[in-house]
């Protein structure tokens, strides 16, 4: 298994350089093309226009946006050109969950940005991440806002418990396993006998040529995005592939959720897949 096809969501937050790098490093590793996306929200006024949207405005968010948009993928072509990997760019008006997913119909891997708190520019993509990663056709890397990621993946943390997001995500980080020189599956306060599903698991992988070990441990008054993001510490790891579980955001604001808790405090490049 290999990468052939890598989308990357360009922006035009200041962090869009490092995200050039993981996703060109990426290509370079596997032979693959990237195509780049910029997506356009669609214009919507200040309240105080009470519903009307002057055409000046329009024009001048359009205008802005069209400029952002050529930056960034001048961006990625002058920086593909300089390593000799394949690209293309597109930029396309509508939500941005919505144009992502259409195009990841067609690739391997959705490349994200974690949403700087303190980054104006990055604030309409708020909740992009979160609802990305568990309606995504492709595995969905996100990339922290803060730190270089050079070289990642020598040293990867699977959070996992049997389910089918697990080994889905399993499945989509194979590319990434094979090349890792370590791999620990990491079963976090499980309320049944699992080690049928851990030898399977752990034979599946070898067949791969991936030598993972499956190692459980206990977290008390903990929740399982924190004790994962924990973990990430504990085992040196420098990066994290999980499944993406995924309720409303009405459920995820009242009983919380581990994809979310891991997407606000992300220390490494965590790979999702639902």
């Amino acid at each position: 298994m290999s990468i052939k096809t890598i989308i990357l969501h360009l922006t035009n937050d200041d962090k869009l350089d490092g995200r050039i790098e993981v996703a060109l490093g990426l290509a370079t590793q596997n032979g693959a093309h990237v195509t780049g996306i910029y997506t356009v929200t669609p214009a919507t006024p200040p309240t105080s226009f009470m519903g009307y949207i002057p055409p000046e405005f329009i024009e001048r968010t359009r205008a802005q946006e069209a400029e952002n948009a050529e930056a960034a993928a001048g961006k990625l072509k002058e920086a593909a050109a300089r390593v000799d990997v394949s690209v293309s760019t597109f930029k396309e008006e509508g939500y941005a969950l919505d144009i992502l997913n259409k195009y990841a119909i067609a690739a391997d891997l959705v490349i994200i940005g974690q949403v700087d708190p303190d980054d104006d520019k990055s604030a309409q993509y708020q909740y992009l991440a979160d609802e990305l990663v568990v309606s995504c056709p492709a595995a969905v890397l996100a990339v922290p806002y803060a730190g270089t990621y050079h070289n990642f993946g020598e040293r990867i943390l699977v959070g996992w418990n049997g389910t089918r997001e697990a080994a889905n995500a399993i499945q989509a980080a194979m590319p990434f396993l094979q090349k890792a020189d370590t791999v620990t599956l990491l079963s976090i306060n499980p309320d049944s006998d699992q080690s049928q599903e851990n030898e399977a698991i752990e034979a599946h992988l070898k067949r791969h040529g991936v030598n993972a070990t499956v190692k459980t441990t206990h977290f008390k008054d903990v929740g399982v995005g924190n004790a994962l993001l924990d973990s990430l510490v504990d085992y040196n790891a420098d990066m994290l592939v999980m499944g993406a579980y995924g309720h409303s955001r009405i459920r995820e604001m009242i009983l919380g959720g581990a994809t979310q808790e891991i997407l606000e405090h992300m220390t490494a490049p965590i790979l999702f897949k639902h």
